[in-house]
């Protein structure tokens, strides 16, 4: 593993629609320069999409507004979908060569000495093809690897996300991530606030949403804030250290 601290923003659950109107009377394009224009996002490694780029079903529009953004980033940018998204429609917009497998996106991407995962859980689980996949692919790897996903693998103590929209799957994507020994941390988006959940020996990092949060406290849809929130990580040998901003 290289001695370099590696510096990663993470952006969620952008929603953005196919042109510039209000989502939810909410400038949703706007959140995300704000995200990505903030200090805290400055001298990055490398840029994370976790999911839900477009708003409600795959707006070509949304897609065509990040890569153009793409094309002008100085830093790689890795992009999975979310349950709002559909690769279909995101091959037609991004360089996806060898990430998408039988209709899924995941992949491996190794970067300045370091292993990282990305599944794709958009239909609401994850395929055991991935879990196979990811078991096999970390196990080449001996220095410890971080993993991305859209749903958080856990239950994190949203009342409203985790009655009506968790992850189906769950007990068996824990069981295929409890037993990779290099794996301690795995970063999420999907419940529209921020939270931190130990499972077991690993921690379950969940992003906020540059769109909107949604209040964790109540059964149902509560608007919490339209703010946008964001999440930075710095990755060193022999650590993982996270900070969530908001605006």
């Amino acid at each position: 593993m290289s001695s370099k601290v590696l510096k990663i923003g993470q952006i969620s659950d952008m929603h953005i629609g196919e042109d510039e109107s209000l989502v939810q009377g909410i400038d949703v394009r706007a959140n995300f320069r704000k995200a990505i224009e903030s200090k805290s996002m400055t001298d990055l490694d490398l840029l994370v999409l976790s999911g839900d780029l477009a708003n409600e079903d795959a707006e070509p529009g949304a897609y065509s507004y990040f890569a153009d953004f793409i094309k002008s980033y100085p830093v790689p940018v890795c992009i999975i979908p979310g349950n709002h998204d559909r690769i279909e429609v995101m091959e037609k917009f991004f360089d996806l060569e060898g990430k998408v497998h039988n209709g899924k996106c995941y992949y491996r991407y190794d970067l300045l000495g370091r292993s990282i995962f990305f599944l794709d859980s958009a239909c609401g689980d994850v395929s055991s093809e991935q879990l196979e996949w990811l078991r096999a692919e970390t196990a080449k790897v001996q220095d410890e690897v971080i993993l991305f996903m859209h749903h958080p693998p856990c239950f994190c103590g949203h009342r409203f996300m985790d009655l009506r929209y968790h992850l189906r799957n769950m007990v068996e994507v824990q069981e295929t991530l409890s037993a990779i020994p290099n794996l301690t941390h795995i970063f999420t988006g999907h419940y529209h606030a921020q939270f931190e959940v130990n499972m077991g020996r690993q921690i379950v990092h969940v992003a906020p949403s540059t769109q909107m949060q949604i209040d964790p406290n109540m059964p149902y849809f509560n608007l919490q804030s339209a703010s946008p929130g964001w999440h930075v990580i710095e990755w060193g040998k022999n650590f993982v250290e996270t900070e969530v901003y908001f605006e």
